[in-house]
C-alpha cells in the first residue's frame, strides 16, 4: 500500500462560521441598541446598503479564506487566504465605521415637530398636542397660538400669508426635553370671541427661530416650523 498522505476534504469549520456571522451581527446589534435602524432606513438608504454590504463582503471572505487554509492546500492557496483575512478585516473595519458614522450623525438629527388641534362645536375652546424628538439637552420646543387675520389676495400657502398687524397672542410655550430627549405637551385654551380674525394659527419648531411653514429642512437653521391653521367662523361667539 502507498504511503502518501491523505488529504482532508475542507469544511466550513468554527472559525468560517464565526467570520460570516460576526461581523453582520455586530452591525445590526448596533443599530438595533440604539433604535435607529428605521430612521436610518429612511434617511441614509444608500449608506446603509454600503454599510451592510461590506460586513458581508467580510463574512463571505473569511468563509472562502478558512476553506483555502485547510489541510493540504497549496501555498498559493494559503496565500490568497492570508490576503482575504486582510481584506476581510479591512472591509469589517470600514463597515463597522459606516455603521457607526450613521448611528452618531442620525442621532443629532431633529424631526420637524408634529402638532395635532381642534376646536370644540362653539369654536370657543381649542385643544391640541405637540410632540418632538430628538432633542439634545439644551433643546427646547418653542410653541405660538395665535389669532390671526389673513392678508387681503392672499392664501394660507403663501409664504408671509398673514397681517402681521392683525394678529394677537393667545399662548406662548418654552418647553425642555425629557430624559429621552422627547417633548409630548397637551394644551387646551380658550378661544376668545369677536374680531375680523380668519384663522387661529399653532407654530412650534426647536431651531432658533421661526420660518415659513412652507420651507424644507436646512440644517443650519434646524427642521423647519411646523404649522396648523384652523379657519375661524366669523360668526362665532
Amino acid at each position: 500500500m502507498g504511503g502518501g498522505t491523505e488529504q482532508k476534504a475542507n469544511r466550513l469549520d468554527l472559525t468560517g462560521v464565526f467570520g460570516l456571522v460576526a461581523p453582520l451581527a455586530a452591525t445590526l446589534g448596533l443599530f438595533k441598541a440604539t433604535g435607529s435602524i428605521e430612521r436610518i432606513q429612511r434617511d441614509e438608504p444608500v449608506w446603509l446598503f454600503v454599510g451592510v454590504a461590506l460586513v458581508l463582503a467580510a463574512g463571505t471572505m473569511v468563509t472562502i479564506a478558512s476553506f483555502l487554509a485547510g489541510e493540504g492546500e497549496s501555498k498559493r492557496s494559503k496565500l490568497v487566504s492570508r490576503l482575504l483575512y486582510f481584506a476581510a478585516t479591512g472591509c469589517t473595519v470600514l463597515g463597522f465605521a459606516v455603521a457607526l458614522y450613521l448611528v452618531f450623525d442620525n442621532a443629532s438629527e431633529e424631526s420637524r415637530p408634529s402638532i395635532s388641534a381642534s376646536f370644540n362645536d362653539g369654536q370657543s375652546r381649542l385643544t391640541g398636542r405637540v410632540t418632538a424628538s430628538n432633542l439634545t439637552t439644551g433643546d427646547r420646543l418653542v410653541l405660538k397660538v395665535d389669532l390671526a387675520t389673513l392678508k387681503a389676495g392672499n392664501t394660507i400657502d403663501d409664504v408671509h400669508p398673514f397681517d402681521p398687524h392683525g394678529s394677537i397672542s393667545l399662548e406662548r410655550a418654552y418647553i425642555g426635553p425629557d430624559g429621552n430627549g422627547n417633548v409630548d405637551r397637551e394644551f387646551s385654551l380658550s378661544v376668545p370671541p369677536g374680531g375680523q380674525f380668519t384663522h387661529l394659527t399653532i407654530k412650534s419648531f426647536t431651531g432658533e427661530r421661526t420660518r415659513s411653514c412652507a420651507e424644507p429642512e436646512e440644517r443650519q437653521f434646524g427642521p423647519g416650523t411646523a404649522c396648523v391653521f384652523l379657519a375661524l367662523d366669523r360668526a362665532r361667539g
